[in-house]
């Protein structure tokens, strides 16, 4: 399969009530490297300020170094994201997998559907681009790491 993995962005919210610091060793736990995190602020929907912490990964020797990890990470609940795998992916090829945040910063990964999570967003890309491609190469990406 000709495919590759354009980014990887792996976000998540820091509410008024909740420590950045916190959130960002939530994040942390699911990387094995050095990383940055980008800081913008944002309002909530009621004008609540929020931070929106997010690291992206671009070079592939990265990207690679972190999905074999977040496979490893996750283990059989790999098995979940294959499941619902063509539910997860848009209409721009982004893969979409949510971890427990407060669960990530005990140092446990585990898949939520709940709101707040660390959102990891894969861009998949496919020669030529077509949905049932990009869902072929999203489940070989799960499979072999």
């Amino acid at each position: 399969m000709k495919g590759k993995i354009e980014w990887i962005r792996v976000s998540a919210v820091v509410h008024s009530t909740e420590d950045r610091e916190k959130v960002g060793e939530a994040i942390s736990t699911l990387f094995p490297f050095e990383f940055e995190i980008a800081v913008s602020k944002a309002k909530g929907h009621y004008g609540n300020p929020m931070e929106y912490l997010e690291v992206e990964l671009t070079k592939s020797s990265e990207i690679k170094k972190f999905w074999a990890y977040f496979l490893e990470l996750l283990g059989e609940q790999v098995d979940e994201i294959l499941k619902t795998i063509d539910e997860k992916i848009d209409d721009q090829n982004v893969l979409h997998i949510r971890i427990d945040k407060q669960k990530a910063y005990l140092g446990e990964v585990e898949l939520t559907s709940g709101g707040d999570p660390i959102a990891v967003k894969l861009r998949l890309v496919t020669f030529p681009s077509k949905r049932e491609k990009i869902i072929e190469f999203a489940k070989e990406l799960c499979t072999t790491s």
